[in-house]
């Protein structure tokens, strides 16, 4: 008998998180001034937490159906056709699923397979890579610059696009970027996905954090385009939220049925309280202006101290709560500037690397924090490398 018996090799092919690899250090310092995780630090806001409170208190604790309580998928079609301007039927287009994460990974499972090559613009969210790789399918990377704003040119998607391409994902406005894609291109984009006969997964996970005049635009609000696009949102950001894993998927009715069928087969369905904080949410959307209000004034905090300071290109992001800096006038290994960032300054940030090849020289700052604590990293910022 072997000493040890063997384990799957599907977690070989699903890279650690860099992000989470900085954090855990980062744990280590006292004094920390914290820009590294991507999490609003607003509790919860009254009316949402009060709802499930008043819930629970009347037995909601209760299995649901695996897509969702159709008075939520109501609800989140009336928001798709109002907010968005995308027309589903809630009883089959829409699935709730554990966070934006679930979605992405169902929607990932269901539409590619081994051999398969999924289009991603880089630098990209990190998650993405494990996702694709948990299916055996290969990420293709397409390389942005700061120099076009981080943004894909359709003409290198056609480039990119292979016999074995199944899809392509967007995800405006990004992280780690911060970039918001236009009307224009994206469609253009969407355009392209389409004569190349490929699937679209629209990560639009912070599609209501826009800012100086930037225009969110959900590629699926075109019926055309609706019909080989897969939209995916969340809770967790705009509405302080990331702890009760709540997202939400729209799609085409064999889509969601098949994402049904793997969700049936995993989470079973999403807690029904959870549930609740999202029609709460949604009852009370006004919640959102305070705080994409709040995000706006650390935006315009961080970038007006970060463009005096020698050597550092903030760059212009116009969406999500990032700054995507420049620092390759100082280095081109940004993993060595990020630990020496954090031993010497006690500031956690994470390495432009992180998001693949097309970051390196760049970290990325979280503004999802307060203002004090982004004041207190710039100034040991500054010091650091006076």
């Amino acid at each position: 008998m072997p000493s040890e018996l063997p384990i799957s090799e599907l977690t070989n092919r699903m890279p650690q998180s860099g992000i989470r690899e900085i954090f855990d250090a980062a744990q280590t310092y006292d004094d920390l001034a914290d820009l590294s995780i991507g999490e609003p630090d607003f509790a919860t806001p009254e009316p949402i937490a009060s709802a499930v409170s008043d819930a629970i208190g009347t037995g909601v604790s209760s299995y649901t159906a695996t897509v969702g309580e159709i008075g939520l998928r109501t609800d989140l079609s009336s928001k798709l056709e109002s907010q968005n301007g995308i027309n589903t039927d809630p009883e089959s287009e829409v699935i709730v699923t554990p966070g934006a994460m679930g979605a992405l990974f169902t929607a990932l499972q269901v539409l590619c397979g081994p051999g398969d090559e999924v289009v991603v613009p880089e630098p990209y969210w990190p998650n993405y890579h494990g996702h694709i790789a948990s299916i055996g399918a290969e990420l293709v990377t397409l390389p942005t610059t700061p120099e076009d704003g981080f943004v894909p040119e359709p003409e290198e998607l056609d480039e990119a696009v292979t016999e074995n391409t199944a899809a392509v994902l967007l995800n405006t406005p990004s992280n780690p970027t911060g970039a918001v894609i236009s009307p224009q291109r994206l469609e253009a984009l969407g355009h392209m996905a389409a004569e190349n006969g490929i699937w679209i997964i629209a990560d639009e996970t912070y599609e209501d954090l826009v800012y100086d005049g930037s225009t969110h635009h959900s590629l699926a609000s075109d019926p055309e385009r609706f019909e080989h696009t897969v939209t995916i949102h969340s809770f967790s950001k705009a509405y302080a939220m990331t702890g009760w894993r709540v997202g939400y998927a729209s799609a085409p009715e064999r889509v969601i049925d098949a994402m049904r069928v793997l969700q049936e087969h995993t989470v079973s369905s999403i807690a029904q309280p959870a549930q609740v904080a999202a029609q709460a949410a949604l009852d009370n959307r006004e919640i959102i202006t305070e705080i994409r209000d709040a995000f706006e004034r650390r935006r315009e905090t961080i970038l007006s101290r970060l463009q005096p300071i020698d050597g550092i290109d903030p760059g212009e992001p116009t969406g999500a709560f990032y700054v995507f800096a420049d620092v390759s006038d100082h280095t081109m290994d940004s993993h060595s500037f990020v630990e020496r960032l954090l031993s010497e300054a006690h500031v956690a940030s994470v390495p432009g690397s992180v998001f693949g090849k097309a970051g390196e020289g760049h970290i990325r700052l979280s503004y999802a924090t307060d203002l004090e604590t982004i004041e207190t990293a710039m100034d040991r910022l500054e010091r650091l490398l006076a």
